[in-house]
């Protein structure tokens, strides 16, 4: 904070101007002969800590400045002290309508004006530190919403490695087989005709092309995408189920869907998809953490709405609004998943809710507009 602050004297006759430089001299000073240059200093100057303020001017009078500084978001919590000789009690009520916040008659009590002075000068230091800190607070919260986001980010990305792997598994399995059986038939020198042969590498040649475009798919699904299109909630749905159905086959989660969807929406699919994936993610885990029995998971799409049910045991010992917070999961782990989903559905200008049902815990997405 600097050693000095700064105050902006407003008079047009300037012996009354060089009275109050004397006597606030151990301040910084800037002196002003009328309204339309006081207004031109306060706004262009960043450290102005306090107006003292004539109202008896030619062209502008103090009543009109001090509207003008309080009409400008870079003047208006400057404070400003009258300093007239106008003594009645409607110009006092004016002064204050208009945004004064004291107000001094002339000739004044040279001590009753320091006090004053001083009084609203520490005001103003302190109003001007809460607000470098708040400021600091405010920077402080965004960098650590960055790293949770990117922590999102990165959890999202290793359960879409992992849903790769079981995948990719049974084609794995079979195009080591297939291999494997051609193999052992040319080491024991069995006879392999053309066609089996042919059969055999059209086999590899389709798992392969699978597998290929089952990264396809994944690549698509996690690529950063700004463009919006019209699309249907229920394909989008399908899509990710495309992803997850080898995760969820493996693990004996069953999904069923129930659509009345008619119409399409506009925004941005990968940004629905991924809200999807992280919600179907959290059910999963759940149904592991707590070993639940024949796992199941109820979609159902209307136009602009979705609702994502699970007989996981619902949400336990936790508020509704804070599993969307980044510090806390249904699952005992770092709900970054449905903190990114809130973060993904709030940026579009849409609601996601929690709710519990009496086999477990129930998502709903509902907005108007999907926008970027």
């Amino acid at each position: 904070m600097r050693s000095k602050q700064t105050i902006l004297i407003v008079d047009d006759i300037k012996e009354n101007i060089d009275v109050l430089m004397q006597l606030l001299i151990q301040h910084d000073l800037i002196p002003a002969l009328n309204g339309q240059t006081a207004i031109d200093i306060a706004t262009n100057e960043d450290d102005i800590d306090l107006i003292l303020l004539d109202i008896m001017m030619p062209e502008m009078d103090g009543f009109e400045v001090c509207k003008h500084l309080k009409s400008n978001p870079k003047t208006m919590h400057i404070p400003v002290i009258f300093l007239s000789a106008k003594n009645k009690q409607a110009d006092v009520q004016i002064a204050f309508d208009v945004g004064g916040l004291d107000y001094i008659t002339k000739p004044f009590n040279p001590k009753e004006l320091l006090s004053r002075v001083n009084t609203h000068l520490k005001l103003r230091a302190y109003e001007k530190d809460l607000e470098a800190r708040v400021q600091e607070e405010v920077k402080k919260n965004k960098i650590n919403e960055q790293m949770i986001f990117q922590q999102s980010k990165q959890a999202a990305l290793g359960e879409l490695l992992m849903h790769i792997a079981h995948q990719w598994k049974q084609p794995l399995a079979s195009l080591g087989s297939i291999n494997n059986l051609m193999k052992a038939k040319f080491e024991s020198d069995a006879e392999v005709s053309k066609d089996e042969y042919i059969k055999s590498i059209k086999r590899s040649e389709d798992i392969i092309m699978f597998m290929a475009e089952t990264i396809e798919t994944f690549k698509k699904f996690y690529s950063p995408s700004t463009d919006n299109k019209e699309f249907f909630l229920t394909d989008a749905v399908i899509d990710i189920l495309t992803i997850i159905e080898g995760t969820f086959y493996f693990e004996d989660i069953k999904i069923y869907i129930l659509s009345h969807e008619k119409e399409p929406v506009f925004g941005n699919v990968n940004e629905f998809s991924q809200v999807i994936f992280s919600i179907l993610n959290n059910s999963r885990e759940v149904f592991n953490l707590r070993n639940c029995f024949n796992p199941e998971i109820h979609i159902e799409i209307d136009n602009k709405k979705i609702t994502i049910k699970d007989n996981g045991g619902g949400i336990q010992n936790k508020s509704f609004d804070d599993i969307f917070l980044p510090s806390i999961s249904t699952k005992n782990s770092s709900g970054v998943g449905l903190y990114l989903a809130k973060v993904l559905i709030e940026k579009n200008s849409g609601v996601i809710t929690a709710t519990n049902s009496q086999d477990g815990a129930v998502f709903t997405i509902e907005f108007l507009t999907w926008i970027d």
